[in-house]
């Protein structure tokens, strides 16, 4: 019988023949360990009988008996997944570095099927016993969504500059582009990369979705290049958002005054006046209205937005004659001697001059600012740096005062408002991205599509708006009480203020304290 010697000693001798390995020993002398490292450096040999190692080595001498099974020279393991192949040499360790052993390994991933992403680094670093990783497949790389972008809307923030000499009220009401103006952009989503297993199998992707841009095609076009597409305004206008389309609304924008030239202006959409307004005529507008002359507007008949804010940059000189009137907010460099009737709140920048004011609430925002004479008539609160003068003219200040109880109410109603708003969005959110690729192939319906499209807007539109009653609200229940009067600096007497009813009359000058309701009466921080 054919056998082949791989280790001889004084003390054993291994052989191996076509049916497994045999051990044969001559002596005592080898112990267990050094037995163990004799059989280290042949990971081909794969012991089934323990027994015969233990005579062999305590009983020596012992004739040649099989104790092992001859294992397989190259194991490749395929991973479940086919993206990694495994080898395990059970090989000499002088053969590791043999061009043959390469041939048989190559031959062996052959037979295996593993013909994609071999490891030639791995071809050169072998080792015996343990896995290797000989193949390593390709993941498939999904696709990038789109990436859609939009004007922003500048924050409506007024901005007080005093450079010692002039003092200026800033603020960005109307957000005007020119036609052809920048109004968003996409970059369309990729296709992904496929795949591959290290059997050479192709591994599908999942492209990009392709969300559209949501825009009015009334006023503003998309123009498709290689890798974006891009929206401009068809028109000049004011940028406006519905849900999340983008529009360019009704603009007028006169460049220089409004008066004998123009007559009365009455304009449904956002207007501009880049001069001033002149004495005896009148302006109206559904939208949001700027009046940006550096001097302001004098004994004009009235100005109002019927839907909108108003902004005055140079301020009010009315001579007893001016109404102002405004469904949002109103922000002015100053007021004098005009009246001013406003749903939201009245914004200041320096001065209230013997005007009347009735507003939710009357802001003068520089340290500077000071309420002279006149009837202030707020919702919540007024502050103010000064109120009344030094030549003690009579002023009057009144906050009718709020239930708080009540707005809380108010506001946990938004807050579920605004949840019952999110889910349906989010509904509609999820049916427009089923669609999404499949409308820009043109296998679905444009009108199916456009109906969602139109609901899920119809509802963000919504959101919008309450989410604005909501800020309104959080911003009123910050008032300290039920009604807040703040003096941040001096108070003069003949000034007289009044929370819910309670009045207090000023008799001598006060510094830096808020009056506010609580518990039915007027209390002082």
């Amino acid at each position: 019988m054919e056998s082949t010697t791989i280790y001889s000693s004084p003390f054993i001798e291994i052989t191996r023949r076509w049916d497994g390995f045999y051990l044969q020993s001559f002596k005592k002398g080898l112990n267990v360990d050094e037995f163990n490292k004799i059989i280290g450096a042949h990971p081909e040999i794969q012991i089934n009988n323990f027994n015969v190692i233990k005579e062999a080595l305590v009983l020596a001498p012992q004739p040649s008996r099989k104790f092992a099974l001859s294992k397989e020279r190259i194991v490749v393991d395929v991973s479940g997944d086919g993206l990694k192949a495994f080898m395990t040499l059970n090989v000499n360790r002088n053969e590791l570095e043999s061009p043959e052993l390469i041939k048989e390994i190559i031959a062996k991933l052959n037979e295996k099927g593993v013909v994609y992403g071999i490891r030639k680094e791995a071809l050169l670093n072998l080792y015996m016993g343990k896995p290797i990783l000989i193949a390593e497949g390709l993941l498939p790389e999904p696709g990038r969504d789109s990436q859609n972008s939009y004007y922003q809307l500048k924050e409506v923030k007024p901005e007080i500059k005093e450079d010692g000499n002039v003092d200026h009220y800033e603020l960005n009401l109307i957000n005007m582009v020119q036609k052809g103006a920048w109004l968003g952009e996409k970059i369309h989503a990729t296709p992904g990369r496929e795949g591959k297993t290290v059997k050479g199998t192709t591994l599908k992707t999942m492209p990009g979705k392709n969300y559209p841009l949501l825009y009015d095609k009334k006023t503003v076009k998309e123009v498709v290049e290689e890798n974006k597409s891009t929206l401009y305004a068809l028109r000049t206008g004011a940028v406006f958002f519905e849900g999340d389309s983008v529009g360019v609304s009704n603009h007028l924008e006169i460049k220089e005054n409004i008066g004998v030239k123009t007559g009365n202006v009455d304009f449904d959409g956002y207007l501009t006046v880049k001069g001033t307004v002149e004495d005896n005529y009148s302006v109206a507008s559904t939208k949001d209205i700027e009046i940006l002359g550096e001097y302001g507007v004098g004994n004009v008949k009235e100005i109002s937005s019927s839907e909108g804010s108003i902004y005055i940059k140079g301020g009010i000189a009315g001579r007893g004659k001016t109404t102002i009137r405004c469904k949002k907010n109103l922000y002015l460099k100053y007021i004098a001697d005009a009246e001013i009737i406003c749903d939201g709140s009245v914004h200041v920048g320096f001065y209230c001059l013997n005007s009347t004011i009735t507003a939710k609430e009357v802001i003068l925002d520089s340290m500077k600012g000071q309420i002279i004479g006149g009837n202030i008539n707020a919702h919540i609160r007024v502050v103010s740096a000064i109120m009344g003068s030094s030549s003690e003219k009579r002023t009057n200040v009144c906050v009718k005062g709020f239930d708080r109880n009540e707005y809380k109410n108010i506001l946990d109603e938004l807050n579920n408002k605004v949840e019952v708003l999110k889910a349906e969005i989010n509904k509609y959110k999820q049916q427009l991205s089923i669609f999404v690729n499949l409308y820009d192939n043109g296998q679905v319906r444009k009108d199916q599509f456009d109906s969602i499209n139109e609901k899920y807007n119809s509802f963000k539109s919504a959101l919008t708006e309450v989410e604005e009653n909501k800020r309104n609200m959080i911003n009123y229940l910050k008032a300290k009480g039920e009604g807040e009067i703040s003096i941040l600096k001096k108070a003069f007497p003949n000034t007289m203020l009044e929370i819910r009813r309670i009045q207090k009359e000023i008799q001598k000058s006060v510094l830096r304290v808020t009056y506010y309701y609580h518990e039915g009466e007027i209390k002082e921080l």
